[in-house]
């Protein structure tokens, strides 16, 4: 198989960032969010990569609404952070009804959900 695997694209010009997060090491567990690894124990850095510059608000969109983004949220929220979904730059599975339960289940902790046309110029 001729592949570069999980390498960011070499066109991708980001000279501006500050951080690369490496998560899913963990061969046989999923990991869905993007403070902690799938055995929900085993941190990957990023809350004390936000604490420690004095982030308090995280705004969060991508891929899976109802699983990655859904899982990165709430535990932004554990770790004491003000968690927002960009609804409109977000896309979901919708299995078994998981964006309607995902949705319910931020709610209840305080998660907030916004339009990209809400957010400051």
């Amino acid at each position: 198989m001729d592949s570069t695997g999980p390498a960011l694209h070499p066109d991708l010009n980001i000279p501006h960032a500050s951080l690369i997060l490496r998560k899913g090491s963990h061969q046989n567990v999923d990991s869905y969010s993007a403070f902690l690894e799938g055995d929900r124990t085993t941190k990957t850095g990023l809350d004390g990569y936000l604490s420690t510059r004095g982030i308090t608000d995280v705004y969060l969109c991508g891929l899976a609404t109802d699983f990655c983004v859904a899982w990165s949220a709430e535990d932004a929220r554990h770790f004491g952070f003000n968690s927002t979904v960009i609804e409109d730059a977000c896309r979901a599975i919708d299995i078994n009804n998981s964006l309607a339960l995902g949705w319910e289940r931020l709610a209840t902790i305080g998660v907030k959900r916004l339009n990209s046309a809400a957010l400051p110029a």
